[in-house]
């Protein structure tokens, strides 16, 4: 499925304070509650992408219909599970490139 259009929201990820000073981010509390709030965003577009990618048209717009009638974030959460085998992987692998990114950044992030 390539449907560039279609926008889930998926919320998959916890990034913690703790997560970003390991790496070496040390932020004032409300710089780093801005800063977790747009990691998590774009883990979360990122995973969304490629759930998208994974899904057939027929799932895509069950998953769309399911998100519009405003199901659980669980029942959504394991209605991908279910269709999506790889989905812990596609979630362990955006956190790590994301983190990544944000150690190769990270002297221009804290100036």
């Amino acid at each position: 499925m390539n449907n560039d259009q279609t926008q889930l929201n998926i919320r998959a990820t916890i990034v913690t304070k703790a997560q970003l000073n390991a790496i070496g981010i040390s932020l004032p509390d409300d710089q780093m509650q801005a800063l977790i709030q747009h990691v998590e965003e774009t883990i979360n577009e990122r995973i969304s992408e490629e759930v998208v990618e994974s899904l057939t048209d027929e799932q895509l717009a069950e998953l769309v219909k399911m998100q519009d009638s405003n199901a659980p974030a669980e029942e959504i959460d394991a209605w991908i599970r279910e269709r999506v085998p790889e989905y812990d992987e596609i979630i362990e692998d955006n956190v790590t490139i994301v983190l990544g990114e944000l150690v190769e950044n990270s002297d221009a992030i804290q100036s």
